[in-house]
């Protein structure tokens, strides 16, 4: 499973790290970059590539994704925007079993059953085929036979002559869906009341690998029971409507608001371990500075809220500790980062010095831990227990 994608450069993002859930739903307004996460997928997985997209022609455009905490990045040189494979990050043929369906929000029929039909009849590349893969080398350095580089990706592509003028309602589209096979497939949708039927998004989710979706419509953030995220163009006191038009001021759950996006994984997992995940949504706020506007700006709305901060907040409603990462596993800390605690720190600062790495690429890491290994038993979700009660 993806559980963070990097973007740099490409289309509404000049440099950003979107976390990613089994199931994901995106809100937010127009150009804040829901569908532009859906194409990056397409260009890294697919080598979709939209030219008109690149904001800076002098610049790279870099995606990246993180899956099981490996990295994977593909590097696209500017001006011409090949991939650059020496600059390129991690093993990609050891993610060529996954495959991705980018279903856009104007959808030409015949592209997306011959895009299934390539999924469904994709297989692995034996070692006869692979001979015959390196068969274009031999003459590289006078030998045959030649074996001495590494597989990138193998794709195989099958096309059908399907009828242009071929007509598909929202149960078409859903059935079509639904007969991917193949077990490793990331299924994208934009604007996924368009096209299909709200009834349907439930299977989608339960029987893809991962799934990604974008909407507008309140419906759909309302019966979408996993991870929504919020995108903001601008600083959310700005964009208070991305939230007010996703949700029904009347449904049943509270937005539960917290600092930043990294902390959402925490809490997404620690409410599900406590069986609370149907009575929240988890809602990041970008920070202390915005979170007590957006709670009040919500209420005098008429939405219910609950909010909790980092610990380095003189607040009635703070975790104990300054930061979340300090709930973390100390030996999982240490063997990823080849630290040397003995134990943790109290402050955020005494802890976040000793990384070589950016803050942001700790708490990126560490969220996906805490995706994964959070317990009910953890500091960290019994604290969360107490503030829910």
């Amino acid at each position: 499973m993806i559980d963070h994608i990097f973007i740099k450069n490409y289309k509404v993002f000049e440099r950003e790290n979107i976390p990613l859930d089994k199931n994901t739903l995106f809100i937010g307004t127009n150009a804040s970059g829901k569908t532009t996460i859906l194409e990056a997928l397409d260009l890294f997985f697919n080598n979709v590539f939209h030219f008109e997209y690149v904001r800076d022609i002098n610049k790279d455009i870099v995606i990246e994704i993180h899956i099981n905490d490996e990295r994977y990045r593909k590097v696209y040189k500017s001006p011409e925007y090949n991939i650059k494979f020496e600059e390129c990050i991690g093993n990609m043929y050891d993610i060529n079993h996954i495959k991705y369906l980018y279903v856009p929000k104007n959808i030409y029929a015949p592209k997306l059953l011959n895009d299934i039909l390539s999924i469904n009849l994709s297989i692995d590349t034996n070692m006869i085929n692979r001979r015959r893969v390196f068969k274009v080398f031999d003459y590289l350095d006078g030998k045959l036979e030649n074996n001495s580089y590494n597989l990138f990706k193998i794709n195989t592509k099958y096309e059908m002559n399907i009828n242009d003028n071929i007509s598909l309602s929202k149960a078409d589209y859903t059935k079509i869906i639904s007969n991917i096979t193949h077990q490793y497939t990331v299924i994208g949708i934009d604007n996924f009341e368009n096209n299909f039927e709200l009834v349907a998004l439930k299977d989608i989710c339960e029987y893809s690998y991962q799934t990604i979706f974008t909407s507008k419509q309140k419906d759909v953030v309302t019966h979408f029971d996993y991870s929504v995220k919020a995108l903001y163009k601008d600083d959310i006191k700005k964009e208070i409507e991305t939230i007010t038009n996703s949700y029904e001021k009347n449904h049943q759950k509270k937005l539960l608001l917290v600092e930043g996006k990294y902390d959402v994984a925490w809490f997404e997992k620690g409410l599900t371990l406590l069986n609370q995940f149907k009575n929240y949504r988890v809602i990041p706020c970008g920070g202390y500075g915005n979170i007590q506007y957006v709670r009040k700006q919500l209420e005098k709305e008429g939405y219910k809220t609950i909010t909790i901060t980092d610990g380095d907040v003189d607040s009635g409603s703070a975790l104990k500790r300054e930061v979340i990462e300090l709930y973390s596993d100390i030996n999982y800390i240490n063997k990823r980062f080849n630290t040397s605690f003995k134990e943790m720190p109290y402050r955020k600062k005494d802890f976040f010095k000793h990384f070589h790495v950016k803050d942001d690429v700790v708490k990126k890491v560490l969220s996906s831990w805490a995706k994964k290994n959070l317990t009910i038993d953890s500091v960290f979700v019994q604290e969360l227990d107490t503030h829910l009660c």
